[in-house]
């Protein structure tokens, strides 16, 4: 038995071995342009790698988009700065159209969808357009559709989903309303050339007030979901969530309403071959904080039970099970992986604050800076049966890191790959690297490596040996835990930081 074991341990101590990653970082470093705020995607065409940042701007009540453009084959050198692919705006006056929604399509091609308020008609329009990432170029913009508007400060809302294959599109179109009245919405569904393939009215029950965000999903095969929050006299608000079988007249509610007002506190979708799957966790909404964020007040998301429904193609419930779980102060669904019938849930467990700071310039009182902090406590790993709803098992990595700030958090995040069915879990590990007193601590980040196997065991947690990042005094570069971007499957660009300058490289299993 003994021997049975001693084989059991060297064969995962050779696997663990055979998934150590090497770093290979390039020699120049490139300037790092605000990227706080933004939504930030990444592509690598082959040749090129193409950074996308988006982020509303007030100043010109309008969306920025900006693309950093990196050669691989060049040491990563940067080929344009600030390269716009955001709404022209006239010398004089700004843009009547506004960039709501951008999704990406392939090549070096996004969806813009574009609303405007038409002063002539008293109507809020909504259009689509084509842009090139790459040339900036964009396709003249085509109208969709449009519904009424009070005044160009009442217009209403269109919420807009893209499905995870890219086929469909999902509208929905709620124009502004009655406080006493219910609340109307017309739900689209467009197909991969965005024309209107299917429409229906909703009609909400009447509700306090108007929710003010729609949560939409519509599915790989042209279904559409909603989720929105219900506020009714003398109850505590929840959510519902509507879905709608396009192939049908009919939407159909399933009310999410929890015993004791527990409330569904975050989800995600997940589409499959049988259809798609909502997953939420559940919380008694309690929270119950000990992180020091210099004076910010922290967001956590304290999880009593996940929510898991399973909706076939024809948008029939089939599985609809409630797991419950040890209450979990802090965990933050990130993603979502389906792995032979099983749910991989992989929760990060950052503590988000924010305050405001004195304004820099005391004639513009008002021009306050906002100074956003980020903690983490660790990473949680749940797996799930797809079929049943049963819960296999939890697993947690305590990785207490200490704060940052104006990052985005990307230093206490982590990146994940799968290998040799096992989770391998790459993240920073800050440590004291000034020895010498222990009056004055310099944290570094080192980089490390934690792998889960199929049966939630965490079997090896280990420094990555010459990681390039991190460990001396004198070099700051850390790993940005922001950039994964696979080139083929054992080879990835990854990135280091160090304050604003940043550094490319590759990562190989």
């Amino acid at each position: 038995m003994k021997k049975i074991s001693l084989l059991i341990i060297l064969f995962q101590n050779i696997i663990v071995l055979a998934q150590t990653p090497t770093f290979t970082w390039s020699e120049s470093a490139s300037s790092i342009d605000n990227e706080l705020n933004f939504t930030i995607q990444n592509h690598f065409d082959g040749n090129r790698i193409f950074k996308i940042k988006s982020a509303y701007n007030d100043k010109i009540f309008n969306k920025d988009v900006f693309v950093d453009i990196f050669s691989p084959n060049d040491d990563f050198e940067k080929d344009e700065n600030n390269f716009s692919v955001g709404l022209e705006q006239p010398v004089m006056g700004k843009n009547m159209k506004t960039l709501t929604h951008l999704f990406y399509l392939t090549g070096k091609d996004y969806v813009y969808f574009l609303t405007e308020f038409n002063s002539e008609t008293k109507e809020f329009e909504l259009f689509t357009q084509k842009a090139n990432i790459d040339t900036g170029t964009k396709t003249k913009a085509t109208f969709l559709t449009k519904m009424p508007a009070k005044n160009m400060f009442n217009i209403g809302d269109f919420f807009i989903a893209q499905s995870e294959n890219k086929q469909f599109y999902g509208v929905i179109s709620r124009p502004t309303g009655d406080k006493k009245l219910n609340e109307k919405v017309t739900l689209y569904v467009l197909d991969t050339n965005f024309k209107i393939v299917k429409s229906i009215e909703h009609e909400f029950a009447f509700t306090t007030k108007q929710s003010f965000n729609i949560d939409v999903h519509v599915s790989n095969n042209g279904n559409l979901a909603i989720v929105r929050e219900l506020d009714l006299p003398k109850m505590k608000p929840y959510k519902s969530l509507f879905y709608w079988d396009s192939k049908t007249q009919n939407v159909v509610e399933h009310n999410l309403k929890q015993d004791l007002d527990f409330q569904v506190s975050q989800f995600k979708w997940k589409e499959t071959d049988n259809g798609n799957y909502f997953i939420g966790g559940i919380s008694d909404g309690k929270r119950k904080v000990g992180i020091d964020l210099g004076g910010a007040l922290p967001e956590a998301n304290p999880t009593n039970s996940l929510l898991l429904m399973h909706f076939d193609a024809d948008g029939k419930v089939v599985l609809n099970e409630k797991i419950a779980l040890e209450k979990q102060n802090n965990i933050n669904l990130e993603e979502i992986i389906l792995k032979d019938n099983k749910f991989w849930l992989l929760f990060n467990e950052i503590y988000t604050g924010s305050k405001r700071l004195p304004a820099p310039d005391p004639s513009k009182p008002l021009e306050r800076p906002t100074e956003y902090s980020y903690v983490s406590t660790g990473f949680t790993v749940i797996k799930l049966d797809a079929t049943s709803g049963k819960l296999d098992w939890i697993s947690r990595i305590k990785n207490e890191e200490p704060r940052t700030t104006n990052d985005n958090g990307d230093h206490v995040k982590y990146l994940h790959f799968f290998r040799n069915n096992q989770l391998v879990l790459i993240y920073n590990n800050s440590r004291d690297i000034n020895m010498n007193t222990k009056y004055f601590v310099r944290n570094s980040r080192f980089a490390i490596m934690s792998i889960i196997n199929n049966d939630g065991a965490v079997v090896s947690t280990k420094d990555i040996p010459n990681s390039g990042v991190g460990k001396t005094y004198n070099f700051c570069y850390e790993l940005d835990l922001s950039v994964a971007i696979p080139v083929d499957e054992n080879t990835y660009i990854v990135r280091s930081r160090c304050g604003n300058s940043a550094r490319y490289g590759y990562l190989k299993f």
